[in-house]
């Protein structure tokens, strides 16, 4: 287990917590104890100004309620003025998103809405507005996540993993970020950036420029450059000075997310 974990798990009640994962950069602790989880008496609370890192209690999935169940139970809380358009429940993570048209009245007067749902259904509730406009692309993302979700839980425990290995809470670890342009500096086209620090190696962006013939493509010749070491590809958006080399990314052999 992690030294943070270790850490954490020092500082709080033995057989309150059944399992700690990394959410990326976040540390997340699952409890099988209802009333641990509803009310930890602070100690959570302390233990994140001492670390100095976010920490999330939420129940063991093992103890929620019923999909079924709690969506009945969160249609009652939260009142018809605030326009629920979907509930989406996320078992592996014990979270439920509720999507609304008016957030505020979906949270109640200093979140009591939130946390009577917390309470009555052991579930921990996030509410998000209802886009102005639908986006099927938006929505088809949205369901992949939620079917891949184990995929996705592995992953960011991986990521965290790699964030605090060798954390040591009294020695200041080795920092530092360098950002390469291999692409898209001076120009408008083959946009592709990549981003280095001692845990990690993201590309952000990796188009092409249709304009230009002689340097269509990304440098990915660049000495700091190994895509076997690549982990994660970060796309802004789909137009093809930013997305388009993508694919062959994959025919070089990446097999990371995007």
């Amino acid at each position: 287990m992690s030294e943070i974990i270790n850490e954490i798990l020092k500082h709080l009640p033995k057989g309150k917590i059944n399992d700690a994962v990394f959410e990326g950069a976040n540390i997340v602790l699952y409890t099988k104890n209802k009333d641990f989880f509803l009310d930890d008496k602070g100690i959570v609370k302390e233990v994140v100004n001492m670390i100095k890192k976010r920490i999330e209690l939420r129940p063991d999935p093992g103890i929620c309620m019923e999909q079924e169940k709690a969506e009945k139970i969160i249609k009652n809380i939260i009142t018809e003025e605030a326009g629920i358009e979907q509930i989406i429940f996320d078992p592996q993570r014990s979270i439920v998103i509720i999507e609304v048209q008016k957030p505020g009245l979906a949270i109640g007067k200093q979140g009591e809405n939130l946390q009577k749902i917390k309470k009555q259904t052991l579930w921990v509730p996030q509410i998000r507005r209802t886009p102005a406009i639908r986006s099927q692309l938006i929505e088809n993302i949205r369901a992949v996540l939620y079917q891949n979700n184990d995929y996705r839980r592995k992953f960011l425990h991986k990521t965290g993993q790699r964030i605090y290995n060798g954390w040591l809470r009294r020695e200041k670890k080795e920092e530092w970020i360098r950002l390469s342009f291999l692409g898209g500096a001076r120009q408008v086209g083959r946009s592709c950036y990549f981003l280095q620090t001692p845990e990690s190696r993201v590309l952000l962006d990796c188009g092409i420029d249709v304009a230009n013939e002689e340097e269509a493509y990304p440098y990915l010749e660049a000495p700091e450059f190994k895509i076997k070491e690549l982990d994660a590809v970060i796309v802004s958006h789909a137009h093809l000075d930013h997305s388009g080399l993508v694919p062959y990314l994959f025919k070089f052999g990446y097999r990371g997310p995007v």
